[in-house]
């Protein structure tokens, strides 16, 4: 398939196609109360808010913050921002007061968007927060309907007074008269700012990510070769329950979907049993998690009694899985992969070839698409800040994303945007990988993040490996390995092992088996998990590195004063 079969130049684009060829096809379902949006309601409603952003005086490059839940009207104020060329920034419904406005302060949104008393939490503390510490913000929109005296925060607007009918008539006629919504569309191109997403990595503040039209588009149709042109548009039901503050929701799974036609059944917030409830009832046949979400609902008791047969295609992203995982997914969908993505990437960069098995899966994030995002192994950059030199096949260096799926950079942060990408437009992704070729194709193999590699006795080792190594006991449920800093290695090995349930580990077991990798790659502690509890975890529920090492720290330093780690005498295997 040539770029010019599929490329349109927007994301409006993809939507507004659907909506003329088959306008009463649901867009958009809200699976807990069955709100259901069409894609001509869509385009309808799009326009809509658009013309009432640009009556408060939104326009190209301004930005909106968000902290909603997925919702349809969330989705339509996103695809509203995009007609006029405003900047929407979803941020995750779990930060808290002062990260609100440390995050705001980055970008200075014009207009903030927030929920209000729910059973979650009490989102009109985050809008006085705002309201108190944030004087660039003109607007606060409550998305409480109709509001009860009490209810509204002051100084907010509630969300059905903003767009209320008498209000949006009258706008809509006007715009008839001065054609104001398609000027301001008219000024958009695909290399127009559409979205910011604060990078959710595991260590480190969080950087706002921006991410054109192009750059989304070019992800869409990543994921598309990936798994969407074997499911006909009819079929195309895709269940989503990650936060809108994250790519693998809005650009991967939400914008993919709209893009290739199909429909969108969204989750408020992630809950194992309200997936599988869905997946039942709507028959979804594309289905993309973190592993950690697919481990919640394996672990259900009552897993086994719902009705999965619809799924013909499981997504996986965000952290490395083993066989035993693989295994898993294979019972539960005929049709499963996963990639390399990032948001600096606006989401996969690279997908599985089709029809592999779990052996040619295991350990591979994927196959490049050269013709839209090539990717390359490659040497550090040079000192000029051009890209180092390109590594061959079964060599281990930085895996580089070229072309336009690459970021537009981090918003008002030049300095920290060259640290990623270099003069001559390469993406460093801060992962280490390797090429080697899986039977007839050519796969990425992941060695483990630039900064969690651990230096030890002059090696390079990737917590990955051991990881993977370790997973392979019988006994082991999950396990993840930190570095922490060793008066004579530079840095020790710390292994976080945690036993299937109703089993006994211990670690001189793992010791047993870690005799298996090379001496240098052995951890010097392992520290047995309790079975019943998770392991820290991001936002996006991935192990949190930070928190881990944080805890390895804790248990090294008592570890010290019992005479062990660096303070035991060496023995060397």
């Amino acid at each position: 398939m040539s770029v010019q079969d599929w490329k349109l130049p927007l994301l409006n684009d993809y939507p507004k196609k659907w909506a003329g060829i088959e306008p009463a096809k649901p867009a958009l379902v809200q699976h807990e109360d069955g709100k259901t949006v069409t894609y001509k309601q869509f385009n309808t409603l799009v326009d809509l808010f658009a013309l009432r952003l640009l009556d408060m005086g939104i326009g190209k490059g301004d930005r909106v913050a968000t902290m909603l839940v997925l919702v349809p009207e969330h989705v339509i104020l996103m695809y509203a921002c995009f007609k006029i060329g405003a900047i929407i920034a979803p941020l995750d419904v779990r930060l808290k007061e002062a990260e609100v406005v440390r995050d705001l302060g980055k970008i200075k949104p014009k207009a903030f968007f927030f929920l209000g008393n729910t059973p979650l939490r009490d989102f009109r503390e985050v809008g006085k927060a705002v309201k108190e510490n944030c004087p660039y913000v003109e607007y606060l929109v409550q998305f409480t309907p109709n509001p009860k005296p009490g209810e509204l925060l002051e100084g907010a607007i509630a969300i059905t007074d903003l767009m209320s009918k008498r209000e949006l008539v009258s706008l809509k006629i006007k715009d008839l008269f001065t054609g104001r919504l398609q000027k301001a569309h008219s000024q958009i191109d695909p290399h127009t700012p559409a979205l910011i997403i604060f990078t959710t990595g595991t260590t480190g503040e969080p950087k706002p990510a921006v991410m054109s039209h192009e750059n989304i588009i070019i992800q869409n149709e990543v994921l598309a070769r990936g798994f969407g042109y074997g499911i006909e548009r009819d079929e195309l039901r895709m269940l989503i329950n990650l936060p809108p503050s994250h790519v693998g929701c809005v650009t991967e799974q939400l914008m993919t979907t709209l893009y290739l036609g199909g429909t969108a059944y969204m989750l408020r917030i992630f809950d194992p049993r309200l997936t599988l409830e869905a997946i039942e009832k709507h028959r979804i046949t594309v289905l993309g998690q973190i592993p950690t979400q697919y481990r919640l609902e394996w672990a259900l008791p009552e897993y086994g009694n719902y009705d999965l047969s619809s799924l013909r295609f499981a997504i996986y992203g965000g952290s490395a899985v083993d066989t035993v995982f693989l295994g898993e997914m294979a019972k539960m969908a005929p049709g499963f992969g996963t990639g390399m993505g990032m948001t600096e990437t606006a989401g996969f960069y690279t997908f599985t070839a089709p029809n592999i098995t779990v052996e040619e899966m295991a350990g591979q994030v994927g196959a490049a698409f050269d013709e839209l995002a090539p990717v390359t192994i490659r040497k550090p950059p040079r000192p000029d800040g051009t890209a180092g030199e390109e590594l061959p096949d079964g060599e281990i260096g930085e895996i580089c994303v070229h072309g336009p799926i690459v970021f537009q950079g981090y918003y008002n942060l030049p300095d920290e945007t060259a640290k990623s990408v270099t003069k001559d437009a390469v993406l460093y992704t801060g992962d280490m990988g390797y090429y080697k070729m899986v039977g007839s194709h050519r796969a990425l193999f992941l060695s483990g993040r630039q900064k969690f590699v651990i230096k030890q006795k002059g090696y390079q080792v990737f917590p990955d490996e051991v990881q993977d190594f370790i997973a392979t006991h019988p006994k082991v449920d999950l396990v993840d390995v930190v570095g922490v800093k060793h008066r004579l290695f530079d840095e020790g090995i710390f292994a976080f092992v945690r036993p299937k349930q109703g089993v006994d580990l211990t670690a001189e077991e793992i010791a047993e088996h870690c005799k298996g990798i090379a001496a240098y790659k052995r951890p010097q502690h392992i520290e047995i998990w309790p079975h019943d509890k998770e392991f820290p975890l991001t936002r996006v529920a991935k192990v949190d590195k930070r928190e881990l090492k944080t805890v390895a720290e804790e248990i090294v330093e008592k570890l010290r004063r019992e005479g062990k780690w660096d303070a035991a005498p060496v023995q060397e295997a």
